[in-house]
């Protein structure tokens, strides 16, 4: 009986009596294996045989073990369970098809049969089931159940409504000729509602127009009717497709058979026609390019890590994590929400391979939860992770030679005048945002534009570092591209600039100035000053101590001065000078040394 027609239009079932169950045939074992197909017995054998053979799954049921030696076609049950043959006890819902008998489910339809009915080795009577199924309801249960085999794969595709009858009658003699039995009279045959081979529209004009191939008109129909389709000869042609094809859905369909049969060879070479466009870049790859060129300048070598981690790792920046419904791993169900856990992982991965020496930068993307139900904000961002030497050769101090704190500060700055931003400040990183644990107490930073943080960079905390037992110190800075490009000044434009034709004139200055004032505004106070003609400032010494007065700190500076179109003179270098010694003292606050 079928309780549900929509998921099965149609079901036949017919009865072999008397079987002795056993290994098939030493040539069938043969060509199953051949496609990949274990055998398993004469009667189990016999199904995938024919399977491979005309394309129509079926399965053979223990008749003795079938409550009331009937089937019927339905919804499960919720919550109603069943064991299948591969020993796992499945859980269902109301939208799953299953073959029951009176008093359960016995085998989910077109997927997998039941461990309580299925043939073993005191099987004497069989009942054989071939149907056809609805192919979006199959595809659709063996989703959400995760189950995947030959016969699901077949009908989730669709098969040929009017195959069953043809292969139970193929089956069935092949079951009696391999086990003995004798094949009952009378095949049941539940078709309540015939599935009507689609009608299709084709336009022979069309079909020339998509080929670029002259076909006639009585060519195509010569094909389609080799191909077994019923084709009305007036224009457009009104095709019938037979059910062993249920891959002709539309025109695009048909045209493809037409020119398969007609020879691809035959289509001539051609020039694409039609307008075109020149390519373009979009604005968010052009800025992650100079972003990943920049910080290749830097030495830096870029890596990728995985966007699933662990959802402990997830909540490491004090963020709730985005979770994932089915994942396949614990150590992969939830997405990133910072790059540093990944970028960490490779430093760990290096020194476990004694590998203590690793500079390295990633431009991905990180998930923060905006709710249960909304969908989570993806945001770019750039992590960059430091450890080990910097430089290398034997006349290269060592201190000299491993990277440290400002070593990344620099790398920052690169990127932030790379990127165009707006003037940015650094300030000490603010405890209590659930970070802590990343962040060394006193060696960590942020980097802010117009009072939005762009970046935090910092050390790796010593306790985290102890525990990944890593060589060296870490240093770590993660960038929020999308901040930083909503806050930059102005979008760079390189400008080349020839080889300069005058010299330069250098010109040292000291200045000693409060411990809070940072050299970055010194600096920008010395730019600002001396004006155009100002070709770089370069800080070359910071010291403490006496005679410099406690809570103040020394710091030297070697400006280099050029024209554009004449060497300066002395005068002129002085007059520069002057307005840089008299903005330092009035705007910084600063002594001068002499």
């Amino acid at each position: 009986m079928i309780a549900d027609a929509e998921g099965c239009p149609r079901f036949t079932a017919s009865v072999i009596e008397g079987v002795r169950i056993g290994p098939s045939p030493a040539w069938m074992q043969r060509r199953l294996e051949a496609s990949g197909v274990r055998a398993v017995n004469n009667i189990v054998d016999v199904t995938n045989y024919v399977m491979l053979e005309l394309g129509q799954p079926m399965h053979a049921f223990d008749y003795d073990r079938v409550a009331g030696h009937g089937l019927t076609v339905r919804r499960a049950r919720p919550g109603e369970t069943l064991e299948t043959l591969d020993g796992v006890s499945r859980t269902l819902d109301g939208e799953m098809l299953v073959v029951a008998d009176e008093e359960r489910a016995i085998a989910l339809a077109g997927i997998i049969g039941g461990s309580r009915t299925e043939i073993g080795p005191g099987t004497a009577t069989v009942l054989l089931e071939a149907a056809y199924w609805n192919p979006h309801a199959i595809g659709r249960t063996a989703r959400r159940l995760g189950i995947r085999t030959e016969a699901s794969a077949r009908f989730e595709r669709g098969t040929d409504p009017e195959g069953p009858p043809g292969a139970q009658a193929r089956a069935a003699a092949l079951m009696a000729e391999v086990s003995g039995g004798r094949v009952l009279r009378g095949l049941v045959d539940v078709y309540p509602r015939r599935v009507a081979p689609p009608l299709i529209r084709l336009r022979p004009e069309r079909t020339v127009a998509v080929l670029g191939v002259a076909i006639r008109r009585t060519e195509m129909v010569r094909i389609l009717r080799a191909l077994g389709c019923a084709v009305d000869g007036t224009a457009p042609l009104k095709v019938r497709v037979p059910t062993f094809r249920p891959d002709l859905t539309r025109e695009e369909d048909l045209i493809e058979e037409i020119i398969r049969i007609h020879g691809y060879d035959r289509v001539p070479l051609t020039l694409p026609r039609g307008t075109t466009t020149p390519g373009s870049v979009a604005p968010a790859l052009r800025a992650d390019r100079r972003v990943r060129e920049t910080l290749t300048r830097c030495g830096l070598v870029e890596v990728l890590t995985l966007t699933l981690v662990a959802p402990s790792a997830a909540a490491s920046g004090g963020e709730n994590p985005v979770g994932l419904q089915n994942p396949l791993t614990q150590d992969h169900a939830a997405l990133r929400t910072s790059l540093l856990p990944g970028l960490l992982d490779v430093l760990v991965t290096n020194a476990s391979r004694r590998i203590g020496d690793v500079h390295v930068f990633e431009l991905g993307r990180t998930f923060h939860s905006r709710g249960r139900l909304e969908r989570p904000e993806e945001r770019r961002a750039i992590g960059i992770a430091m450890m080990g030497r910097w430089r290398f050769g034997w006349n290269v101090r060592e201190e000299q030679a491993v990277a440290d704190l400002f070593h990344l500060k620099g790398i920052l700055e690169a990127l932030l005048a790379e990127a165009g931003a707006a003037p940015w400040n650094v300030v000490g990183h603010r405890a209590g945002d659930g970070s802590g644990e990343w962040w060394h107490p006193t060696r960590a930073a942020e980097v802010t534009v117009n009072d939005r943080v762009v970046a935090r960079f910092g050390e790796l905390h010593p306790d985290r570092a102890a525990a990944e037992r890593l060589p060296h110190r870490v240093y770590l800075a993660e960038v929020d591209l999308e901040t930083l490009f909503s806050a930059r000044a102005q979008v760079p434009v390189a400008v080349y600039a020839g080889l300069p034709r005058h010299p330069e004139v250098e010109r040292d200055l000291a200045v000693v100035v409060p411990e809070d004032v940072p050299a970055a505004e010194v600096e920008r106070i010395v730019h600002e000053a001396a004006g155009p003609l100002v070709e770089a400032v370069e800080l070359f010494d910071v010291y403490t101590g006496a005679p410099v007065p406690a809570g103040h700190r020394n710091l030297a500076y070697r400006l280099r001065l050029r024209a554009p179109d004449r060497t300066l003179t002395a005068a002129e270098a002085e007059e520069i000078m002057g307005r840089v010694r008299i903005a330092l003292r009035t705007r910084a606050g600063a002594q001068l040394r002499e």
